[in-house]
């Protein structure tokens, strides 16, 4: 009996260590495979792509049958815990790759105009005549994006039950932070998917396929911050006509000011911190951080106008989205000279954003009048260059374009409800979100004139704790250095850019409505309410070579169990922002606030 028991037990051990060995090499021919599709599409062969995706999944499809064996030991008390979580993860890349494969179809026809290598449905024609004709079929897609969508879905789904505490960070690897950011990166993937949706459903409008459109393009100079990301330098008129555009010019934002014909009182901030200045005008028009908001205003202006034009939709774009097209277009000449992205010692910047500097500060010696149009030949130019780009620079430019979106160096307005709701879902639209958590956004107004937000650096520290009845206890802490010497910033300047002036500064930190201020230190605050937020106001001057500290205590009306969820939305113009969250004695790593970011502590 005894020699039978151990006979069994040998084959039971010999067959479950047979299959782990089988399991081990089927997931790592697996893994590799996907590997070797992720290489393909970094070197855009699509068709490569969808093979080795093909491949992939018929490979964990392998290791998912041969997992299944260990089904049985999933009822063992902890170490079942660790087989269900093998095969929740093998179903999950299952998925992954089933939407992967799904989206690399969808996009097919689309491949040359994308850049890829693959069986295009758009070929002939220039670039811009085949761009068009992609666009004009974007709605046959839809389809295949719900799929991709239900696909990413089901890997979330597998995925979110894996719990990382099972896995410390102990161990070699640190598993546990792999887990969370897999669960974080496909979460993330499925909203993108699905909210782009919409969008899609309406380019081809946006381009003009239905009728002709006429957008209205804004230069905002994010060097000198403003609530959307700049102050207003220039404006273009672009139309576009079944995804053909072309520039009807562009102009100081002074000229189109001085054509104004009705005035209308400045706002309080304006009247406070703009000496001189008691009427509002469109350069200045853009005071909420609500992209939509400000839009609104400005547009209220600009019908006011003798130069106004019907028009769509208004776009703003500042000096990063030029410089991101120029490192993948390379150098752009206009009015005889060359626009580079080569380093200037004179404002340690690139060439190209000294040029628009020089075109936006310095006095009458230089020669604005010639160049009143700067920023309209600019992006025309930069539009011929990207269509007459090889094509293997496309998927650089259009990732350069969707980054640009995201990071709010590039925002979009439209004057049409289903246009401007798409824009909003996917979040190119700047508007300031509501949230079922904790919420937070630092806004910011360099009411100086100089360029100082090229070289003030700011840091933030927020640390977060339960308070009396249950409700959030914070501490904001706000650095900011200014490691520069002064300009010559007199207005009777012969020549020069003032760019490192004093830096005047008008900040409003925006937080769950309720919140209160218990203490302050460094700067009196004081609450306001504005876009159903509360809002601490200061204002603040800080010179070159100068440093500044200061600190907001606060209460939020929030009330927090298992988790605490906390979005802290960017600003548009504003790059490199170091924000470091303790939340109930739990660290989230310093990170650079690229774009709106949410955040997620178990507790």
């Amino acid at each position: 009996m005894k020699r039978r028991i151990i006979l069994i037990l040998i084959v039971f051990i010999a067959v479950f260590g047979l299959f782990g060995i089988l399991t081990i090499l089927s997931a790592r021919t697996a893994i590799a495979t996907t590997q070797k599709a992720v290489g393909a599409f970094k070197l855009q062969d699509l068709n490569a792509t969808k093979a080795y995706l093909r491949d992939a999944t018929k490979e964990f499809k392998t290791t998912k049958k041969f997992i299944f064996v260990f089904s049985p030991l999933r009822i063992i008390p902890l170490f079942g815990w660790y087989v269900a979580d093998i095969q929740r993860g093998v179903d999950g890349a299952i998925y992954g790759l089933e939407g992967a494969s799904t989206l690399a179809e969808a996009i097919t026809p689309y491949a040359d105009v994308l850049g890829l290598e693959g069986e295009g449905t758009f070929l002939g024609g220039t670039a811009q005549e085949r761009l068009a004709k992609a666009i004009e079929t974007l709605s046959k897609v839809t389809p295949q994006i719900d799929e991709v969508g239900k696909s990413l879905g089901q890997a979330r789904n597998r995925i979110d039950q894996i719990q990382p505490w099972r896995y410390p960070d102990i161990l070699p690897g640190k598993p546990g932070t792999k887990i969370r950011t897999a669960r974080n990166t496909i979460d993330q993937l499925e909203s993108f998917i699905v909210d782009t949706k919409p969008l899609l459903l309406v380019l081809p409008e946006i381009m003009g396929a239905t009728s002709e459109k006429k957008y209205l393009v804004l230069f905002q100079n994010d060097k000198e911050l403003r609530p959307t990301g700049g102050f207003i330098t220039a404006y273009a008129i672009f139309r576009v006509n079944n995804g053909l555009i072309a520039s009807e010019g562009s102009q100081d934002i002074y000229e189109l000011d001085n054509t104004l014909l009705k005035k209308i009182p400045a706002p309080e901030p304006i009247v406070k911190y703009l000496p001189n200045v008691s009427t509002l005008n469109l350069r200045d028009s853009n005071l909420s951080p609500d992209y939509y908001a400000s839009m609104q205003q400005f547009e209220e202006l600009y019908n006011a106008t003798q130069a106004k034009k019907e028009i769509d939709g208004i776009v703003a774009l500042d000096t990063e989205f030029v410089l991101a097209m120029m490192k993948v277009l390379g150098p752009i000449d206009a009015y005889g000279a060359k626009f580079t992205t080569d380093e200037v010692e004179a404002c340690a910047c690139p060439q190209i954003i000294y040029e628009l500097e020089k075109f936006a500060d310095e006095p009458v010696a230089y020669e604005k009048g010639a160049r009143k149009d700067i920023i309209g030949v600019l992006m025309q130019q930069m539009m011929d260059k990207a269509f007459n780009a090889p094509k293997s620079s496309w998927p650089n430019l259009l990732g350069t374009t969707i980054t640009a979106l995201r990071e709010k160096h590039l925002l979009l307005y439209f004057k049409r409800a289903n246009l401007q709701e798409a824009a909003e879902k996917i979040n190119f639209a700047g508007r300031l979100n509501q949230y079922d958590g904790d919420y937070f956004l630092i806004n910011e107004t360099n009411f100086a004139g100089a360029k100082s937000n090229l070289y003030v650096q700011e840091k933030v520290k927020q640390t977060v704790k339960k308070g009396k009845d249950n409700n959030l206890e914070k501490k904001l802490t706000i650095e900011y250095k200014y490691p520069r010497k002064m300009d010559n910033c007199s207005l009777e300047r012969q020549g020069g850019l003032c760019l490192a002036g004093i830096y005047r500064d008008w900040i409003r930190v925006y937080v769950p409505k309720g919140s209160k201020i218990t203490k302050t230190d460094g700067l009196e605050f004081t609450e306001t309410e504005d876009l159903t937020k509360t809002v601490f106001e200061g204002f603040f001057e800080l010179r070159p070579e100068g440093s500044l500290k200061f600190e907001i205590e606060y209460t939020v009306p929030l009330k927090v169990d298992n988790q605490y969820k906390l979005l802290i939305q960017k600003q548009g113009g504003i790059k490199g922002h170091t924000y470091e969250i303790e939340a109930f004695g739990k660290k989230q790593k310093a990170f650079p606030l690229d774009t709106d970011k949410e955040l997620i502590f178990r507790l």
